[in-house]
């Protein structure tokens, strides 16, 4: 609500230092993780269209706070609240020339105020289920949304299926975008030295954003982290309390990464725990296996980054709202673990060299698939 305050009076500032007849692409997300699926297309589109002027929305704070100095975007604000006068207004200020919209973003008004203008809206990374509203018996209001839309891209043949079915030919399986970020930043110069003489000449195993339920599994059984593989625990919560409370679950000799001056004695640390924020990501360029936290609760967190560097990942069982991890699974690249039997058996597994490759293979299958959606997606958008 403090961030909307005056957003009238801040658009029309900001527009009004356009020239006249200027091209605006403007591009909303729900929050950061729409954000990083939207985030190379909006590069490409910089890169190769540079006349157009970028205006990114948010929804989220936590989307809006991270990315309001986003250096790609003209203009970053929040999204007015939905409402007939907020949408029109929105809209006659902007004066947009192209609309995208990013996985679940579907508001009403605002959509009915660009269908009405006639300026192309075009929804990316989409991901439907059959259980969403578009498609129940009382869902055709909001399945009209949808056919509004210019064109849709989608993530997979699962999600363009689902559309056909209901009678939307204009679909596309582009891919995921993230796809392409995340491949991003694994590209880059990677170099933790501290990492890298932790990991030594074994294994690694990296639990990755992890929370309490998933903490306990991995821990259970601390013999698997003492010869062989040793195991680097990101922890989600990075508060001294939580921090303190797995250092007390420690049988075997450990570090904190923030502790650490030098190399000594990270021949003899089994444990070292990441509590630090940022590195994780390129971190997992060090690793041959990952678990992903969050599936025992809410949901589970970001499974490409992992996936970006090879690495075939476990995660509890909420996961099915993610298409990357529910694909990554029937391919044979990710795993669903219910608890320490499940993570004990596939574990024990991979201790095969053969399974292990296997399984990394079907990682890698799944990115070669996917990557280049950001490109397909700007190539088809009508910027003539």
């Amino acid at each position: 609500m403090e961030g909307r305050k005056d957003w009238p009076q801040k658009l029309r500032s900001w527009r009004s230092t356009l020239p006249a007849g200027a091209k605006v692409l403007w591009m909303h997300c729900a929050s950061l993780g729409e954000f990083e699926q939207g985030r190379p297309v909006l590069e490409l589109v910089r890169e190769k269209y540079p006349d157009f002027q970028i205006v990114l929305s948010f929804y989220s704070p936590s989307g809006y706070e991270q990315q309001a100095d986003y250096p790609h975007a003209d203009y970053v604000a929040y999204l007015p609240a939905d409402s007939p006068r907020n949408a029109q207004q929105w809209l006659e200020i902007l004066s947009p020339t192209i609309v995208v919209f990013v996985k679940y973003e579907f508001w009403v008004y605002h959509l009915k105020a660009l269908f009405a203008a006639n300026i192309p809206v075009f929804l990316v990374a989409g991901s439907f289920r059959p259980g969403q509203l578009f498609f129940k018996w009382y869902g055709n209001y909001f399945l009209g949304l949808l056919q509004g839309f210019q064109h849709l891209f989608v993530q997979n043949q699962t999600d363009k299926d689902l559309l056909v079915g209901q009678g939307i030919s204009d679909v596309t399986v582009a891919g995921d975008p993230r796809v392409d970020r995340v491949l991003s930043i694994a590209q880059q110069d990677i170099d933790f030295p501290l990492v890298a003489a932790f990991k030594g000449q074994e294994r690694l195993f990296i639990g990755g954003s992890t929370w309490p339920a998933g903490e306990q599994i991995l821990l259970r059984q601390q013999t698997y982290w003492g010869e062989g593989w040793k195991l680097l625990l990101a922890p989600h919560d990075i508060s001294e309390a939580h921090l303190k409370s797995i250092e007390a679950q420690l049988k075997v000799p450990f570090c904190r990464y923030s502790q650490l001056k030098d190399s000594a004695n990270l021949a003899s640390c089994r444990v070292m725990i990441l509590d630090t924020i940022g590195m994780l990501s390129r971190v997992y360029h060090y690793g041959e296996l990952a678990y992903i936290g969050g599936g025992f609760g809410k949901s589970i967190h970001n499974t490409l980054e992992p996936a970006a560097h090879g690495l075939p990942i476990l995660f509890g069982p909420n996961h099915h709202k993610f298409q990357e991890a529910l694909t990554l699974k029937s391919q044979g690249g990710a795993f669903e673990i219910a608890d320490f039997q499940d993570f004990e058996r596939y574990f024990n597994d991979f201790q095969d060299e053969t399974v292990l490759a296997k399984a990394q293979q079907a990682v890698g299958d799944y990115l070669v698939t996917n990557q280049g959606a950001a490109r397909r997606i700007v190539e088809a958008l009508p910027f003539g």
